[in-house]
Parts: structure tokens; sequence; C-alpha cells
């Protein structure tokens, strides 16, 4: 009603020249209406009935300028339904797991860059999505970088390489972990853990500034199921209900801790890392819409990038 009513007397040229100026000082530069009002000598709820009419007359347009492909809604709505501090939808449906980690990879690099400070000291998990996403980074601030869990999978790249990366690119101290995420069960596994090397890395968990952590969907894309598999073990945490696995923990579908291995596995812990101050989870990709909700439901995370698939997936829950 109120744009038929205006469109019925037209505008003078002068006139919408100052109804763009106005609504430009305040929606892109930012200028509070009172500054403007005084500018052109009208009162500031005449001034502000001009941004808004400039608007509905279309004299200008408010449009999404981001430069990334991130869907502004979904990562909004989904960031106020589980209290995030921040999410990151990529807009990509690619049906193509490959092409889903890419799209994926691309924003978490970004990310990445954004939100490293100088002297940081910055946990990676393994994983393929943080593997590309490393190959991506062309240069960080100097941070020392930590590796929050043993290499999972039997290509020794998704494990160690995202901290060779990492701390090629940022140049601070590099604390890997040459071990496998799992231990077996014979209780001397874990003689291995007192060796020096290793026990800097565990001593420096209790430091970490910002953890970076990729999501898992058991059982086709987990690293962990791979290991268990291995050990002969998988079946037994599938029937507890293991869904998802992020870090050293195996999750249910309601987000919970599945037990069973917390004295077996080479990595940061649970607590450890609530304990972090900034905590994010990466993944997305057919099949892995469960794995998100898991994560989500978990708490843990307060930063997630993920994908549309799974972000309606854990709107619709």
């Amino acid at each position: 009603m109120e744009r038929r009513a205006l469109m019925s007397k037209p505008m003078t040229i002068d006139q919408q020249v100052l109804h763009v100026y106005v609504a430009l000082q305040n929606l892109a530069h930012g200028r509070p209406v009172n500054e403007i009002a005084e500018d052109i000598g009208k009162s500031r709820f005449a001034t502000a009935r001009m941004v808004k009419r400039a608007r509905a007359l279309g004299l200008i347009e408010v449009r999404a300028t981001v430069s990334a492909p991130v869907d502004v809604g979904l990562s909004t709505e989904l960031a106020q339904r589980y209290g995030l501090r921040t999410a990151l939808v990529v807009a990509t449906h690619s049906p193509d797991a490959a092409a889903a980690r890419e799209a994926i990879a691309r924003i978490a690099a970004r990310f990445i860059v954004d939100i490293v400070e100088e002297d940081d000291i910055l946990g990676f998990a393994p994983g393929r999505t943080l593997v590309l996403a490393s190959r991506i980074i062309e240069a960080l601030p100097r941070a020392d970088v930590v590796q929050l869990s043993g290499v999972g999978a039997p290509r020794l790249e998704d494990g160690v390489e995202v901290i060779s990366n990492i701390g090629r690119l940022s140049g601070g101290a590099t604390h890997p972990l040459y071990l496998p995420a799992v231990l077996m069960k014979d209780p001397e596994a874990r003689v291995i853990l007192r060796h020096p090397s290793i026990q800097r890395t565990l001593r420096k968990f209790d430091h970490i500034d910002k953890a970076f952590l990729t999501i898992g969907g058991w059982p086709e894309a987990s690293m962990m199921a791979s290991q268990l598999s291995d050990l002969g073990e998988r079946s037994e945490y599938e029937a507890k209900g293991v869904i998802a696995e992020m870090g050293t923990m195996l999750l249910d579908a309601e987000g919970g801790m599945v037990s069973g291995l917390e004295d077996r596995f080479v990595g940061i812990s649970e607590e450890q890392l609530r304990r972090v101050a900034l905590r994010v989870a990466i993944g997305g990709g057919p099949g892995k819409e469960r794995a998100v909700l898991a994560a989500l439901r978990s708490g843990i995370p307060d930063h997630l990038i993920t994908d549309i698939r799974c972000a309606k997936a854990a709107l619709a829950a």
C-alpha cells in the first residue's frame, strides 16, 4: 500500500537524488540518521522516512555481497538454532562427496586464514577436508601447531599432512602424533605414550587456543571406523549406537559420547577439548547429515562449517 501511494506521486529528479544520497549514507556508509538529518536540514524522523522510501521505490538496491559461496540465511538460522558463534553453510548441492568436500575445504581454508592470530596455539585433527584446506592456504601468522589425535587412516597424508602444511605456513613449532588413533587392548601398547616426543605433544593439549576438527560419519566416512575394523571391534561400537566421530570422540545420534575407548584413544580428551576457547567442526556432503547433527547436539563445536544438505537436515531435526 505504501509503495503504491508513493508511486502515485512521482518524485522530481532532485528529490530522487536527495533520497538516494540519504539512503546510501545510512546503509552503505553506516552514518547515523541524526547526523545525516543535520547535513540536509531535516528532522531525524523525516530522514528515516527518506531511507525507507528510497528502498520502497527501488531507488537503491540492498543485496548480499559476501565474496564466498555461503548461504547467508541458512548460516544465520543454523547458528541461532544451535547456539553457535558462527555457522558457515557452503552453497553446494553436489551429490558427489569429493566435490562437496572440496567446496567445504575452500571455505574452511578462508575461515582459518581469517581467524588465526599471531602466537596462537592451534590444534588440528586429521581428516581429508582439513588436508585439502591446508593445501589451499598460502600464508598464516606465526603460530604453533598441535595434532589433536593420532592417525586414523591407512594413508599417512590424511593425518600428519595437515600438521606439516599448517606448520610450514605458520612457521611455528609443530607437534605431530605419529601414532594410530586407537591403541590395541594390550596394556603394554600404552608404553609408547611415554616417549618424550609424544609427551611434548600431549602436554600441549591443555594450552590450545583454537581447535579445528573434522566430522566423520560412520561407517563409510569415518577414519576411526576403518581403524576399529582392523582391530575387529567396529561392530561392537556400531551396536552401541555410534554414528559419528569428532577428534577422539565417538558420538551417538543425540550427540552423547559413546564410552569404551577412553583409555585407548591417542589424542585430546573431551574435557580438554571443551576447555578450548574456539572449537571449529568441519564436515558435510552426502551421507554426513546424521553425523553433523550429532556433532551439533554434542555442544562441542561453537563454530561449524558444513553444506546446504546437512544444514537443512539439522534444521529439520
